[in-house]
C-alpha cells in the first residue's frame, strides 16, 4: 500500500488511534531513531549498486518496487540502515570495547549445569551419599526428588550465560566446581540445593562476540533515546564521523 492509498483509507485520527491502541509508538521512534542514525552514514555508491543487485536477483526494479509500495529512496533506506547501524555502532562504541569485556568479570561464559532442590534437608543429604555412591544418576534423582521445574527436564539447565544464573550464590557455586562435580548441600532461600557442572565454556572476545556486544550497546542507545522521547524529552545530538 502506498503512502497515497494509506492516506485514502485513513484520516489522521484514525491512524493516530491505530497508533495508540496498538501501543505502536515505541516501535515507530525506534525506526525514527535508527533512520537518523541512518542519514548521517555515508555509504558508497558502488557498495549501494551491490546491494541492489543481490536484492533484486531476476525481479525488474519496477516490479519489486510495486510489490511492497515502495519508491527507489524507499528502496536505497532498506538496504542502507543495517549496514550504516554497525559502522555507527562500530564509531560510537568499538573504541575500549574489548576492555568492558574483559570487565565484564566471566559473566558471558556459558554454563550448562544439572540442578536438584528439595525442603527437606535429610533427603537432599541421603540423595547426595547416594550420588556420590553410584547408587543412582542425578537425572533419576532429579526427576523423582526435585521439587522445582526443572524436575521435567531431569535436572537439567542450559546452556545459557552466567549472568543469568540466579541467585547469584549458585553461579559462585558453579564457578567452584569442575566439570562433572557434585557440590555439597547447600542452602539457597528456602531450598535445599545440589548442583552438578555440567560444562563451563570460557567466553572468547572473538569477531561474533565483538558484533554481540555492539549491538547490545547500540540497543541501549536506541531504548534511551525512545524512553527520553517518550517522556518528552529531546536527547543529545546523534554525530557521525565520516572519516
Amino acid at each position: 500500500m502506498t503512502a497515497d492509498q494509506l492516506s485514502a483509507q485513513f484520516t489522521t485520527e484514525q491512524l493516530e488511534a491505530l497508533v495508540r491502541r496498538l501501543e505502536l509508538r515505541p516501535q515507530l521512534l525506534r525506526r525514527q531513531v535508527e533512520e537518523q542514525i541512518t542519514a548521517l552514514v555515508p555509504l558508497p555508491d558502488d557498495w549501494l549498486d551491490q546491494q541492489r543487485t543481490a536484492l533484486l536477483g531476476q525481479h525488474s526494479l519496477e516490479g519489486f518496487l510495486a510489490s511492497r509500495g515502495w519508491d527507489e529512496a524507499d528502496l536505497s533506506l532498506h538496504l542502507r540502515r543495517p549496514e550504516a547501524l554497525r559502522r555507527f555502532a562500530e564509531q560510537r562504541f568499538g573504541p575500549g570495547l574489548e576492555e568492558r569485556f574483559l570487565a565484564s568479570e566471566g559473566s558471558r561464559d556459558t554454563v550448562f549445569y544439572s540442578f536438584l532442590r528439595v525442603r527437606d534437608s535429610a533427603l537432599l543429604r541421603e540423595l547426595w551419599i547416594r550420588l556420590e555412591e553410584g547408587e543412582t544418576t542425578f537425572a533419576e534423582a532429579a526427576a523423582t526428588y526435585s521439587e522445582g521445574p526443572e524436575k521435567a527436564h531431569k535436572g537439567l539447565i542450559g546452556p545459557l550465560p552466567m549472568a543469568r544464573v540466579h541467585p547469584p550464590q549458585l553461579a559462585a557455586v558453579l564457578r567452584n566446581l569442575q566439570p562433572g562435580q557434585i557440590s555439597a548441600p547447600t542452602t539457597m532461600g528456602d531450598w535445599q540445593v545440589l548442583v552438578r557442572l555440567e560444562q563451563l565454556t570460557p567466553a572468547r572476545f572473538d569477531a561474533a562476540m565483538r558484533e554481540r556486544l555492539l549491538s547490545e550497546q547500540l540497543d541501549a542507545l536506541l531504548d534511551q533515546r525512545v524512553k527520553q522521547l517518550l517522556a518528552g524529552d529531546q536527547p543529545e545530538p546523534l554525530h557521525y564521523d565520516p572519516c
